[in-house]
């Protein structure tokens, strides 16, 4: 078996303290994969699919393999309940919760908003599983003081992703989801001082801020239809997201 020196690549790319260097490669299979420039080398990841290219019991995640499980553990039993993840199985889960991390921060970088949306989405995917289903307590409220930081980075991809397809108003909305979803958590936590404290939701209130400047007057008016189509049509995600953006359209601009 031979080994490749990665001196001279190393050399290529220098490592800068002070920030995140992302790239994308094409790879010798004509796969897209990233890297991430890190202190001591170069971090390589898969761009499609679970980030380190493992396929866990044949699925594209663990975080499939486990729903699954729970899709047939509810036709079994008609409900949810029941259904128990062991400590090894939510340790497992938080590990692959720190590959999507990884991947999400170097998709920020790139500026791929819809890609870190899907793997924010995912990250709290693996953090509502383990919350709802660990059989140990410890392991249940392990991912709680992370979860901020992902709720903040799904708004803020959601939000760009937005912007991007020209929807300043749905923008809003979901910078607005995103504030009031971190406050909760913090609440049910029984961190409410937290709340003044949170960089997450400074981040997300300077967007909200910057962003209303962006909405024309005439969005109001619009949103309020979609929002009573979406009522009527009992369509309450829909709904709900609606009236977080109609709550920042009508608030006055500083």
């Amino acid at each position: 078996m031979s080994y490749v020196d990665l001196h001279q690549a190393l050399r290529d790319w220098p490592y800068e303290p002070e920030k995140i260097s992302v790239r994308k490669i094409l790879g010798g299979d004509g796969a897209v994969r990233i890297q991430m420039r890190v202190e001591l080398g170069i971090l390589q990841m898969e761009a499609e699919g679970r980030p380190d290219a493992v396929r866990p019991h044949g699925c594209d995640s663990l975080l499939t393999h486990h729903r699954k499980r729970l899709g047939k553990h509810e036709q079994r039993n008609g409900t949810p309940l029941g259904y128990g993840l062991s400590g090894d199985e939510c340790r497992a889960l938080r590990v692959e919760a720190s590959l999507y991390y990884r991947r999400y921060v170097a998709l920020f970088v790139l500026e791929e908003s819809a890609a870190v949306a899907a793997d924010t989405s995912h990250s709290l995917g693996i953090f509502d599983l383990c919350r709802d289903h660990a059989l140990e307590e410890a392991d249940r409220a392990a991912l709680d003081e992370f979860r901020p930081y992902v709720l903040m980075m799904d708004a803020r991809a959601r939000a760009y992703n937005a912007l991007e397809e020209g929807a300043p108003g749905s923008a809003l909305a979901h910078i607005n989801r995103g504030i009031v979803a971190i406050k909760a958590h913090l609440e049910t936590l029984g961190t409410p001082a937290a709340i003044d404290a949170s960089e997450e939701l400074r981040i997300l209130r300077a967007m909200a801020r910057e962003f209303s400047q962006r909405v024309p007057p005439s969005s109001v008016l619009v949103t309020r239809k979609a929002l009573r189509d979406a009522v009527q049509q009992e369509r309450f995600e829909d709904a709900a997201r609606l009236r977080d953006a109609l709550k920042h359209l009508k608030k006055p601009k500083a």
